[in-house]
């Protein structure tokens, strides 16, 4: 049996026992609703369960064995990757105590089956990936979890590293550490959402950072609305105003850490 330590166990009827085939990695959900999923994952209707919960608190419920048992919540998924399924609404990011819990699971994940500490963003590849990304064959839910919380996978295998002790995946050998650069000044005006979109070399200077930082973001020097939702949620992650607003502190927080 797989069961994490740290979830309440509530098992579910809706389940396959010995449904799982391989353990690729964990699939980001998004609820889009505030109560606990238990009650509609264990009516045979819903046709729906995910290995696990975590709400805006950080707790943790589990409702099915990850570790041979499938869960219902990605479709053509649900056989490789395990889910989890977190409190709130897409244009809601991640509360920090919720990027905790994922990365406690993920880290739980990562000692038990070797998951990689990287985020992918397809339906092949080892890590943390999101439910939107497998298309059709996994249901067709585009903006599952929203732009905001898939923009955070990068804080959760970040923070799933640390409580691992190892800043790459157990399975690799540790790139080394490069000294945080000094960071450039503030190119002297606010970079956010307009009409049109703000664009220029400042923008893909921010935008190469945050790559380097983790953070899922094409460098284009296009200020979109994906940008700004990684801004916001990387606002959060530093306790600044989360306004999506690219202003002295947020340009400067961009570069107040190593990155490994």
């Amino acid at each position: 049996m797989a069961r994490f330590d740290r979830a309440t166990w509530r098992p579910v009827i809706n389940r396959t026992p010995n449904g799982r085939t391989e353990q690729r990695g964990l699939v980001l959900h998004v609820q889009a609703d505030d109560t606990s999923p238990f009650g509609w994952f264990n009516q045979s209707s819903s046709q729906a369960s995910s290995d696990f919960w975590v709400s805006k608190s950080g707790s943790i419920e589990q409702y099915v064995d990850t570790g041979s048992d499938r869960a219902w919540a990605q479709a053509a998924g649900n056989r490789v990757y395990a889910s989890v399924e977190t409190e709130g609404y897409p244009s809601e990011p991640l509360t920090p105590a919720q990027i905790e819990g994922v990365a406690q699971i993920y880290a739980w994940g990562a000692r038990l089956w070797g998951w990689p500490l990287q985020v992918v963003d397809n339906t092949t590849d080892r890590g943390l990936t999101w439910h939107g990304a497998g298309g059709s064959a996994w249901g067709g839910h585009p903006d599952c979890p929203g732009e905001i919380r898939k923009a955070q996978r990068g804080a959760i295998i970040a923070r799933a590293a640390e409580l691992l002790g190892a800043p790459t995946a157990p399975t690799a050998p540790a790139p080394p550490t490069r000294p945080a650069p000094t960071a450039p000044a503030w190119p002297g005006r606010y970079i956010s959402l307009r009409s049109p979109y703000m664009r220029g070399d400042d923008v893909r200077r921010w935008q190469e950072r945050m790559r380097a930082r983790g953070w899922q973001l094409d460098v284009d020097g296009v200020y979109g609305p994906k940008s700004a939702a990684a801004a916001r949620a990387f606002q959060i992650e530093k306790r600044l105003t989360p306004d999506s607003i690219i202003g002295p502190a947020t340009w400067a927080a961009a570069w107040t850490a190593p990155v490994t």
